[in-house]
């Protein structure tokens, strides 16, 4: 036989069998139990569902996406490195982070995904194509429903970055689901429109 009683924030058990006749107790105990919702982290990033490109690309010769700490460039993304940084597809099956040198409208180097892993060079790239992923914001003010673009800003620590989309500034690569308060901080988006290269 088992007995279960309510007890503040959790449940008393008791269990007994029978031996020779009469009921004895087998075990007993006291089981915590969480109640209502998980506690979520605010503005913490989240991602799921989003579609990789099955790694089919490799990061360039010429960038590093781990840490800063491993290869003494800082990137904007998490730890100073190219992870959820956006990228170009600049040659057959190769990625770049995104920077300005691809011109203001990347015409000639279209929004591909973002980047998922920290590869070395000609390391397998995982890259998010269509879905909600992390991004790293560019600038503040960005806020949930934004259309996003690739930063277009110059150096190496706004490179890949996200920023609101303006007119004339290139393809709509996505749309926020949160609030941006400062830059560099790692957000949720709703990205697409790989492949499109100007707006």
């Amino acid at each position: 036989m088992y007995f279960e009683k309510e007890i503040g924030q959790g449940r008393a058990f008791m269990e007994l069998e029978r031996r020779g006749g009469r009921f004895e107790i087998k075990r007993r105990g006291f089981v915590t139990r969480t109640k209502g919702r998980v506690y979520v982290q605010p503005q913490q990033a989240t991602e799921s569902p989003l579609i990789h490109d099955g790694s089919q690309t490799v990061l360039s010769t010429a960038q590093d996406a781990r840490n800063s700490t491993i290869t003494g460039t800082t990137q904007a993304g998490p730890s100073g490195s190219g992870q959820y940084l956006c990228v170009v597809l600049s040659t057959a099956r190769t990625v770049s982070i995104a920077s300005s040198t691809a011109g203001a409208s990347f015409g000639t180097q279209p929004f591909y995904g973002v980047l998922q892993n920290k590869p070395r060079p000609t390391d397998a790239a995982d890259v998010g194509i269509f879905g909600i992923s992390k991004l790293v914001a560019g600038s503040t003010g960005i806020l949930p429903g934004s259309v996003l673009m690739m930063s277009t800003a110059g150096g190496s620590t706004l490179n890949g970055t996200a920023n609101i989309w303006a007119s004339g500034s290139g393809p709509r690569i996505g749309m926020s689901l949160e609030a941006i308060t400062s830059v560099g901080q790692v957000f949720t988006a709703m990205v697409f429109n790989a492949g499109q290269s100007t707006a």
